[in-house]
């Protein structure tokens, strides 16, 4: 026998024999998956800036898998956002409250806002969307 026959014999019998070594001894996880229950929880929180900037944020879960929270801001001339959310077994659906000016009153990926008239303060600084436009960098 040449010694590349030979070799060629010899690879069919090593990949062989490990292939038929792999079912011999079935793959077991080092350790048990973790499975942990849904449990009930609340937290919230609060801050400012000191200068009329407010933010924040409240969550609870009832312990089936339902979570309920709000979250938003209150600036220093009274634009607003506040955000209402529900995730449980039919998804995540949202509410936005808002006074931002630019916004109105629309559906957006299956969240309602609800648009109020923005501030007189915001009207007197003349506070508008910005458009950003992105270009390539040269």
């Amino acid at each position: 026998m040449s010694p590349s026959n030979l070799f060629a014999v010899l690879s069919m019998i090593v990949l062989a024999s490990l292939a038929h070594a792999q079912f011999l001894s079935p793959l077991t996880p080092l350790s048990p998956p973790v499975v942990q229950l849904p449990k009930p929880y609340s937290f919230g929180y609060e801050f400012g800036d000191g200068l009329g900037m407010n933010q924040y944020r409240h969550e609870s879960a009832d312990g089936t898998g339902s979570v309920k929270g709000t979250y938003g801001y209150l600036d220093g001339i009274g634009v607003f956002r506040n955000v209402e959310y529900t995730a449980d077994k039919d998804g995540f659906r949202s509410v936005i409250r808002s006074n931002e000016p630019g916004l109105s009153n629309h559906v957006a990926a299956d969240a309602p806002y609800i648009v109020q008239p923005p501030p007189p303060a915001a009207a007197v600084q003349g506070l508008r969307p910005i458009r950003f436009v992105a270009s390539p960098v040269k």
